[in-house]
């Protein structure tokens, strides 16, 4: 894997400041230069329509000043990381937030997107990042989701969780967690989630944990052949985002990689939700790629 170049997203809310700290984690360790972009919330049509009946209107008032703002603090951002050494660029643009974000990233070949789980406004604190979430469905490129720490500290990514599924030939996740690990000196874990969601009360228990062993005998399989120490371990329960996260939290995972979804046709929309439930819910940041 190769970070030349960061798409970070900024609205001003805590959460893209936190995402700022990563963006900068990411470049120091890459040699990554950064494009910090503001997208002024607005529909292309209402934009064109208003604009162009009514140049001199109050909303164009209001979007000058709000430009201005923005480029002020993405003007503070560039000079505080050209101080350590961080080549930053800042832009201000108006339209729909997830639609610039990924278009900005595809036009400017960008390796990386990083954005804050949650926004400023109250629609994305109410649904835990609405523009997250759209982002991850139509980016081509790994979307870091950043969670905002309780308290202040500087990042640390020494523990990284993968979900890996045993029936997939290969995980595109995997690997790149791999990479990213050897880059940053952290340690990388790897779990399967045995749904027991399949399975009524009356299912023998033993016939379970022979599912379970079997389960287990496959990850170690799949762990084995990357010829390198992983730790890995099947865990069960009815729902898989929630078993992830439970998972991420009681063993102070640092960063969850996992892709958008699995195979294709209805497993492909069920794992599709699940990292998109992991995304809203996850103690930590989550890093997520397209196979």
């Amino acid at each position: 894997m190769d970070i030349k170049k960061i798409l970070f997203a900024f609205d001003g809310s805590n959460e893209s400041l936190e995402a700022l700290n990563y963006a900068k984690f990411f470049a120091e360790r890459f040699n990554s230069e950064i494009i910090g972009i503001h997208v002024i919330a607005m529909s292309t049509r209402l934009i064109h329509k208003h604009f162009a009946e009514h140049p001199e209107s109050k909303l164009n008032k209001w979007l000058k000043e709000i430009r201005v703002n923005y480029k002020a603090k993405l003007a503070k951002i560039k000079d505080e990381l050209t101080t350590q050494g961080v080549n930053f660029e800042g832009r201000v643009l108006k339209g729909e937030p997830n639609k610039k974000i990924a278009q900005i990233a595809h036009r400017e070949k960008a390796d990386l997107i990083v954005v804050g789980k949650r926004g400023l406004g109250l629609i994305d604190r109410m649904l835990i990042g609405s523009t997250t979430l759209r982002v991850l469905r139509e980016s081509k490129i790994p979307v870091l989701a950043v969670k905002k720490k309780d308290r202040e500290s500087t990042v640390n990514i020494s523990n990284i969780l993968v979900p890996l599924d045993i029936y997939e030939e290969s995980d595109s996740a995997l690997d790149y967690a791999i990479d990213l690990a050897e880059r940053i000196k952290a340690n990388v874990s790897v779990v399967y989630v045995f749904s027991l969601y399949a399975y009524d009360y009356e299912t023998p228990y033993s016939f379970l944990q022979d599912l379970i062993r079997l389960c287990s005998n496959g990850l170690a399989k799949r762990v084995n052949e990357i010829k390198l120490k992983r730790d890995s371990e099947v865990i069960h329960g009815i729902n898989p985002a929630v078993s992830i996260v439970d998972y991420a939290s009681n063993k102070n995972i640092d960063l969850i990689v996992t892709n958008t979804h699995g195979r294709k046709g209805i497993k492909k929309f069920i794992l599709g939700s699940v990292t998109e439930k992991v995304v809203q819910d996850s103690p930590c940041s989550v890093l997520v790629l397209k196979p």
